[in-house]
């Protein structure tokens, strides 16, 4: 065993490792939360469509180690239940990942790329298909082809776009993974070398039974990689083998940049608008929803002229009287409040803020980067205002419904608790993407007005 080549692989190990702490794990992290945001997303829209079902076993599932959920094939009469069951264990392996991994190298050994990889794969966004060989990418791929068949061409347009998103966060987080996974092999390697220094003979090729022999009592043990190791280090090739290890570790070069260099927080704003335009679809399906319980309590209150009569409106495109709901809020902190809700202007809020996110949707990554701090910030305030705005009116209209309509029409109200769920998720995570990137863009102004004064 060369001691020069361990001290050489030892040093390019260190600086890599610092390399992949700052370059490569802090962007997985964003990737993997936007990841899981833009899938919660696309759920919930299926959970809405009634495509699947809230699995009611979902609290009971143990939160450790990441498990891929299950990929063996199932029968039709079994599919409702099995992607229920998939998809909600799959919402819940990536809350794990983002919410409780650490994102460090030594936490991320090899088995847990693994676990990360295969969870990442486990449903095909990039050839999202319905002739996947793949039985729970082929079945998402059918009940998306749906989502879009139903939707409107807005609708279609934020469904696309979530796909896309998910496709384009798959091929980086793959890419990011792969770079850690490729470290990871070099820095087990290295331990395995320093674990079995001085007990190998000079001279002699070790077998893979040596080198297991000193290799601590409960790690892991990687045939393929103790291969390799043997081969750097005492086959003929071996001197090839250590050069293209040590320029595989190479770290790229920063570029100078001349002047002083501002830190840009700008990605805190590119992701909290992809989160809150995420949205338009949901914003489409509450739509639908209040159009229908309006029409039922219309009917109720409608005689048969004044049916005609509304009928006749609609044909002429005469604008409609306006609907006015007496609703109550019930702040936290104080007694119910009454306010009257214009529900034809409630409508056309709901229509354009989804129209509003959509376009946003659509947007390629690229684009929305191309934007300006102060056009993200805009567009992320008035989405989290106006989104807090609608939560708040809906829920009280969405009580209003139930509570007004006739006994024997209550099974015909379509309640929007589930959404408004997700509304308020959602404003609450793009909210925090906001309050990130004040909070750091006000701690660099004050440091570099500490720097000025300091150089004075």
């Amino acid at each position: 065993m060369d001691k020069n080549y361990q001290t050489a692989l030892s040093e390019a190990i260190q600086i890599r490792r610092e390399y992949i702490e700052k370059s490569v794990l802090v962007p997985l992290k964003e990737d993997l939360r936007a990841f899981y945001n833009a899938y919660e997303d696309l759920y919930r829209m299926l959970l809405s469509k009634g495509m699947v079902k809230e699995d009611p076993y979902k609290q009971d599932i143990q939160i450790g180690e990441i498990q891929v959920p299950e990929t063996e094939p199932f029968s039709d009469s079994e599919k409702d239940q099995q992607l229920t069951i998939r998809l909600s264990h799959y919402d819940i392996q990536l809350d794990v990942l983002v919410n409780f991994y650490q994102f460090n190298t030594t936490y991320f050994t090899i088995d847990r790329i693994k676990r990360v990889l295969s969870l990442i794969k486990y449903i095909d966004w990039i050839n999202l298909s319905p002739d996947s060989a793949s039985p729970i990418t082929r079945a998402v791929a059918e009940m998306t082809n749906l989502l879009r068949r139903g939707a409107d061409a807005l609708g279609v347009g934020g469904i696309v776009g979530l796909i896309q998103r998910l496709a384009r966060l798959s091929r980086s987080i793959l890419g990011s993974l792969k770079v850690l996974f490729d470290f990871n092999r070099e820095a087990y390697k290295l331990a395995v070398r320093t674990a079995v220094s001085g007990h190998i003979p000079p001279g002699k090729s070790p077998s893979i039974g040596d080198i297991k022999k000193h290799i601590a009592p409960g790690t892991p043990v990687y045939t393929e990689l103790l291969e390799e190791l043997i081969k750097e280090d005492y086959s003929s090739k071996g001197p090839e083998l250590q050069e293209q290890v040590l320029q595989s570790l190479q770290v790229p070069e920063e570029k100078q940049e001349t002047g002083t260099q501002e830190v840009s927080f700008k990605h805190f704003l590119v992701e909290g608008v992809q989160i809150i335009s995420g949205l338009a679809p949901l914003l489409l399906e509450i739509g639908i929803k209040l159009d229908a319980n309006e029409a039922v309590l219309a009917n109720r209150k409608l005689n048969f002229w004044n049916k005609v009569k509304r009928f006749l409106e609609r044909m002429m495109n005469k604008e409609p009287e306006p609907v006015i709901y007496e609703v109550v809020y019930q702040p936290s902190s104080s007694s119910p409040v009454k306010e009257l809700v214009n529900f034809n202007q409630l409508r056309g809020k709901v229509a354009k803020k989804a129209k509003q996110f959509a376009s946003a949707q659509s947007m390629t990554l690229a684009q929305i980067n191309a934007l300006g701090d102060e056009q993200l910030m805009k567009f992320l305030e008035h989405g989290i205002k106006d989104t807090q705005s609608l939560y708040k009116t809906l829920n009280a209209v969405d009580d209003y419904f139930k509570q007004t309509v006739d006994l024997e029409d209550r099974t015909k109200i379509k309640g929007i608790k589930p959404e408004l769920s997700t509304m308020k998720n959602t404003y609450i995570k793009a909210n925090q993407r906001r309050s990130d990137y004040t909070l750091l863009k006000e701690e660099a102004e004050q440091l570099k007005k500490l720097n000025i004064v300091q150089k004075d």
